[in-house]
């Protein structure tokens, strides 16, 4: 019966929407929890204002208990033998009016009257209030002769006769009313010691009712939440690996179950569209390189064809031969085939074929020095990785300088990297010129309007396109001295497979 009453209570809860669920789970743990509280904080705060109560009544007949009997003595003493009136102490000996004392004590008295806890003291109270009037009354008496001559000795005599043994009762009475509050204040205690127990006791019976209750719904309510979330996940988490088949079932009639549909069928969207997205991405890229590729050569062509129209004008027919045969070298090289990735001694020989070609134009400034291990002679890299570089040296570098130049290339390995770099002895560049440079290599700057840096921006590009941040290129100059540019690619060991073309194998 009961886990019928159960299956039927989980099935509700499965079948409600989340944001009743939600209310429901909150409204169950909540609410009776405050209700608990609430009753403690009632009951706490009763005893706590009669014990409060009982405190400032002590408190405020404390005031009395010290002071009164002392300084009303000595105020009446002092009227007598120096035969002040009442009204004139307080300007003459600085002591308060005793008419005054007494008003201040009588409103305390009468609220005391009110405010006590025991009856006792409340009758205290009364009978402290009617000594207080007779004290007014002797007062009064010793006021009115006070100043009439040879009054003195009767004046004292009722001062020691009257006013002293009213103060003495006075001062009984008040301790007799600290004694009946105190007993108060201690039944009052134990009143809320014994309180205090039963109010645990209860609250703790209670609590451990609405904690198995509550944990009872707060289980079913979150398992109905959780499990269809947890098999979206699991499923999601299959596709994420490639199990594009995996389908999720969930048999509440809520948001959940909505959700777990619209899973199957974006499941079923990606299945049929993955390999559609993953080929045209693979032609995005492609058509990307190819398109940069493309702006490179015809960069340099054009110079080159300057350099024939030149030396044509010049009438240097057989440097026009020689020119024209490593042009033919350097775009025999340009093309590989069609091949994109090249090992780096065809890149090497494209590159020289480029200075050997420049060379014919400013034989008279340039120099340059090939150093090429066999370790990285079959290192693949992208087809004109380093021709850029190179012009970038002479057209930025060396021409800037005056006197013969170098251009120097090595490589090596770092690691499985490889690391290439091209170094010349021209003008160098200034910091910010550097920073500016560096900036577009690295993506974060776009080329100016006079496309400066184009080239190498365009050789960083290509790299991190392929391979990520990882890899491009590090610039370092000093302005009068030269520039290093270093070119960081993958080596043979850590190319990808899919970008190694036939005829190009890793080194061993």
């Amino acid at each position: 019966m009961i886990r019928k009453g159960l299956s039927n209570i989980n099935q509700r809860i499965e079948n409600m929407d989340l944001q009743r669920k939600l209310t429901i789970m909150s409204g169950v743990i909540i609410i009776p929890f405050v209700a608990v509280i609430l009753f403690l904080l009632v009951m706490f705060g009763r005893y706590g204002n009669s014990y409060d109560g009982i405190v400032q009544n002590v408190t405020l007949v404390n005031k009395y208990n010290i002071r009164f009997k002392e300084d009303m003595d000595s105020v009446m003493y002092q009227m007598v033998a120096r035969s002040l009136g009442k009204d004139e102490v307080e300007d003459v000996i600085g002591m308060e009016n005793p008419e005054t004392m007494i008003d201040d004590a009588t409103a305390s008295f009468r609220q005391l009257e009110i405010s006590s806890t025991s009856r006792q003291a409340s009758q205290i109270s009364t009978h402290i209030l009617k000594l207080l009037e007779t004290l007014r009354k002797y007062v009064t008496e010793i006021d009115s002769e006070v100043k009439v001559t040879g009054s003195y000795e009767q004046n004292m005599v009722k001062l020691d006769t009257d006013i002293r043994i009213i103060t003495e009762l006075i001062q009984e009475r008040i301790a007799e009313y600290l004694s009946y509050e105190t007993v108060s204040m201690e039944q009052v205690r134990q009143a809320m010691v014994a309180s205090r127990i039963n109010l645990i006791r209860a609250a703790v019976i209670f609590l451990l009712l609405i904690i198995v209750v509550v944990s009872l719904l707060a289980m079913l309510i979150t398992r109905s939440i959780t499990r269809p979330i947890r098999a979206l996940c699991d499923a999601a988490e299959q596709i994420g690996q490639g199990h594009f088949e995996t389908r999720v079932h969930i048999a509440a009639k809520n948001e959940l179950a909505l959700l777990g549909d619209s899973f199957n069928h974006m499941a079923e969207q990606i299945t049929a569209l993955i390999e559609d997205i993953r080929t045209e991405q693979i032609y995005n890229r492609n058509m990307e390189l190819k398109l940069l590729q493309a702006q490179i050569n015809p960069h340099f062509l054009y110079n080159t064809l300057d350099n024939i129209i030149w030396l044509t004008e010049a009438d240097r027919k057989e440097d026009v031969v020689s020119i024209v045969m490593s042009l033919s070298q350097f775009f025999r090289t340009t093309l590989s085939g069609g091949r994109d990735i090249i090992p780096l001694s065809e890149e090497i020989s494209h590159v020289e074929a480029y200075l050997q070609i420049q060379q014919f134009r400013y034989r008279d400034i340039l120099s340059y020095r090939i150093e090429l291990p066999e370790e990285v002679r079959q290192v693949p890299v992208i087809k004109m990785t380093l021709q850029p570089l190179v012009e970038n040296a002479l057209y930025h570098g060396i021409k800037n300088r005056r006197g013969m130049g170098e251009i120097c290339i090595t490589a090596g390995k770092d690691g499985e990297d490889a690391v290439i770099r091209v170094t010349d002895n021209g003008i160098g560049m200034k910091p910010e010129e550097l920073e500016y440079l560096q900036a577009l290599a690295d993506g974060k700057q776009k080329a100016s309007a006079d496309n400066s840096g184009f080239g190498i921006a365009n050789v960083a590009q290509r790299l991190k396109l392929n391979f990520g941040d990882r890899y491009g290129l590090d610039i370092e100059s000093t302005y009068g001295e030269g520039t290093t540019i270093t070119v960081h690619t993958p080596g043979s060991e850590v190319w990808p497979s899919e970008f190694l073309q036939p005829g190009i194998e890793p080194a061993s």
